[in-house]
């Protein structure tokens, strides 16, 4: 089976090697605390390396086994059953999933080629009052798209002006192949008006379980107790090796790699999609790990999932990105990053003919 399914990193993007020499290292400088108990927000020397990073104090941040664990516990501590919360529509799915568990009422904001559509966003605002604003501005996950400076801007002045904060996902920013990086969405709303969240899963590893929360010091602090009242603190041994990789000067050559190794994997599937499905609508992205299709009219997920794993192919449900699931019958994440060019050229080689163009 070819899976086109979720978006796990390539296995020989791993350092392995270098992960090896880094564990070593903190077991011997520092085992004895990296395997015992560290209670929220995590290993203090990472802690202090990532509030260096992001220039800011290190009660504005907490790391976690994940930041999608992060996301659900900042649903707890910031809101209540019922409360309106926005997300883009599409949407990460389970992030989906996490705001309808914990019974809030998720109003999706429909996505363009440059961010959401502000003209919806706005009306929504004058009928509803979301706690906070889910969103992904860089390489947003399943459509791809970079948020432009100019939304960035006015989504900040809209969370002043109708007092939400905004919860920035950003697990992709780093991986930007061509283009300029923009500044941080959160960079123009006041710090009690934010909280961003990153990971190392894409950048080192999914199995370390590595998930970064920063922003209003008191959502952090509540986010910290609710951590610790739940596990005590985040799995620290990985901890320790993420910062030995990172204070060894490994971080910034290995991401360089991994830039390398991804960006012919994104021109690739761009390449096959311009020229083999001319009928379909997608984003360019620049960078990150997916490209979401809305395929041409006459293609259900109900029919072309089953269709797919009979042609030895997996793919996921596009319903499951947007909240109401018949809006995204027609949508098809394809994640790049994972497969080899040939191997792309070979998954959607086997997957267009069964498509209605």
């Amino acid at each position: 089976m070819i899976n086109l399914t979720r978006g796990v990193p390539a296995p020989e993007s791993y350092a392995l090697a270098e992960f090896a020499e880094c564990f070593k290292k903190a077991m011997e400088e520092d085992g004895a605390k990296a395997m015992s108990y560290v209670a929220s927000p995590g290993y203090e020397p990472l802690i202090h390396l990532i509030a260096d990073q992001e220039k800011i104090d290190v009660d504005q941040v907490v790391i976690g086994n994940g930041s999608l664990e992060l996301l659900q516990f900042l649903t707890y501590t910031e809101t209540q059953p019922g409360d309106c919360v926005f997300v883009e529509s599409p949407s990460y799915d389970r992030a989906n999933l996490l705001m309808k568990r914990r019974g809030l009422n998720p109003i999706g904001i429909p996505l363009e080629t440059d961010g959401v559509d502000l003209n919806v966003l706005q009306d929504a605002l004058k009928k509803h009052q979301p706690k906070f604003f889910y969103l992904i501005p860089d390489f947003q996950n399943p459509m791809g798209v970079t948020y432009s400076l100019e939304k960035r801007k006015t989504i900040a002045e809209l969370a002043q002006k109708y007092h939400f904060f905004v919860v920035e996902d950003s697990p992709y920013r780093s991986l930007r192949y061509v283009g300029q990086d923009l500044p941080t969405l959160s960079s123009f709303v006041p710090p009690e008006l934010s909280v961003r969240m990153t990971s190392y899963s894409k950048t080192l590893a999914p199995g370390l379980r590595m998930g970064v929360m920063m922003g209003n010091p008191q959502i952090i602090k509540r986010v910290k107790t609710w951590a610790g009242d739940t596990y005590i603190g985040p799995v620290s041994p990985t901890q320790a090796l993420t910062y030995q990789f990172i204070k060894s000067g490994y971080y910034e050559p290995n991401l360089k790699k991994i830039k390398e190794l991804y960006a012919p994997r994104l021109a690739k599937a761009l390449e096959v999609l311009d020229r083999e499905l001319p009928g379909a609508v997608y984003p360019r992205p620049e960078g990150g790990f997916f490209i979401g299709v809305t395929l041409p009219e006459g293609n259900d997920m109900a029919t072309l999932i089953p269709r797919a794993k009979e042609a030895g192919i997996n793919i996921t449900d596009g319903r499951g990105f947007y909240l109401n699931p018949e809006d995204g019958k027609r949508f098809l994440r394809i994640p790049f990053c994972g497969l080899k060019p040939a191997e792309i050229e070979e998954a959607l080689g086997q997957l267009i003919p069964l498509l209605v163009k």
